[in-house]
């Protein structure tokens, strides 16, 4: 029996280019991994490799709070991590999660040695990235759910001072080769993939994951969401809805940002990377992160192609821009992080459940993998 959360208080408390820079390590680093591993095992010392069937990644530890409590219990010491949690494991369901903490670089820190650990045969594990996010008002309420599709990163631009800019233009973020915002040609599929600004996931496993999970039964907006939701209603009617869960588009920066102004960037730099395909739903930072280091590791033989067995689930913890008339300077956030917790939670729960059962369309088939085998690792 595996338990769902459901907290005391809700309101407590494929080939990717090379040359990417904000996720890549420098050998000295993976030397350091390879060796905080290796220190530990004897020369030719048999040892029982683990082979997870999903691997749950969380951000940082209000987010992996109750994956440990409910589900992912024993504890593995993970000293190659940045966040310096330990790894969780769930021995029946063959269920592996880690906290890789905040930010692209700790998040490609954590990515990569646990793809480097020689405990564990991740060739056949399914990633499930399991977090909270901030949500544009536009498109859904707070405690809603987005399966990520299209992933884009909103750090590889060029900037200008706003105070600096030309009159005409909207922004001082500019796309790398272009000398204007938004300039033209845009880009095409193929000059987004190599400059590694935008990425979509596997259709097939998306669908049949929102399949699956679509007739959840999400709380209704808390007294607090309903607080907080209150001033959009009139221009963001969506933001007094009923939480969802929807497969959605996600922008990946790491700056904090909040506003209007920022937030028309956003949707538009989203479709701009797509061709016109994704619709920006929330920002967060480090799911393309986690795409291109397991891209990495696929490339050496790791782990599975990102793009057929990665899921990046985020739910709604504030909205990116203050309600209407209300500054960016005095937004303070409006931060309800429970509801989505536990949302976020269920629904990644259900999500595995299928997993472990074979029932994921993974390279077109349904397969998991599950066991233990036994290495011989030479140190």
């Amino acid at each position: 029996q595996v338990d769902t959360f459901e907290p005391q208080d809700p309101i407590s408390s494929c080939q990717l280019p090379t040359g990417t820079m904000k996720t890549v390590l420098r050998l000295s680093n993976i030397g350091l991994i390879l060796a905080a591993f290796a220190g530990s095992l004897s020369s030719a010392q048999e040892i029982h490799v683990k082979k997870p069937a999903v691997v749950v990644v969380t951000l940082f530890p209000g987010e992996w709070q109750h994956w440990h409590e409910l589900l992912l219990k024993e504890e593995l010491p993970f000293p190659a991590g940045a966040s310096g949690v330990p790894l969780g494991w769930n021995e029946e369901m063959k269920v592996l999660g880690l906290v890789t903490g905040e930010a692209s670089k700790n998040t490609a820190q954590s990515i990569t040695a646990l793809g480097m650990d020689p405990r564990f045969d991740l060739r056949e594990s399914v990633w499930m990235l399991a977090g909270i996010a901030g949500f544009d008002p536009l498109q859904l309420p707070l405690g809603s759910v987005v399966m990520g599709h299209h992933l884009v990163d909103g750090d590889q631009a060029r900037y200008i001072d706003p105070r600096e800019i030309a009159k005409n233009w909207t922004t001082g973020w500019l796309p790398p080769n272009r000398s204007e915002p938004f300039g033209v040609p845009a880009p095409s599929a193929n000059e987004a993939w190599k400059a590694g600004v935008a990425y979509t996931l596997s259709e097939p496993l998306l669908e049949w994951a929102h399949e699956r999970t679509k007739n959840i039964k999400l709380d209704p907006l808390t007294e607090m969401q309903r607080v907080i939701s209150a001033p959009y209603a009139a221009a963001y009617p969506k933001t007094t809805e009923d939480p969802q869960i929807i497969i959605g588009d996600t922008l990946s920066t790491d700056f904090f940002w909040a506003g209007e102004l920022t937030t028309e960037w956003a949707r538009t730099w989203m479709k701009y990377w797509t061709q016109g395909r994704a619709t920006f739903s929330n920002c967060a930072m480090e799911d393309i992160a986690v795409a291109q280091s397991l891209a990495g590791l696929h490339r050496i033989g790791r782990v599975r192609d990102p793009f057929e067995a990665y899921l990046v689930l985020r739910s709604a913890s504030n909205f990116v821009m203050p309600p209407p008339g209300v500054a960016p300077g005095d937004f303070d956030g409006s931060f309800v992080p429970d509801p989505a917790f536990k949302n976020v939670y269920n629904v990644g729960l259900e999500i595995i459940k299928g997993i472990v059962a074979g029932e994921a369309p993974l390279d077109g088939k349904a397969k998991a993998a599950q066991g233990e085998s036994t290495l011989t690792i030479w140190a």
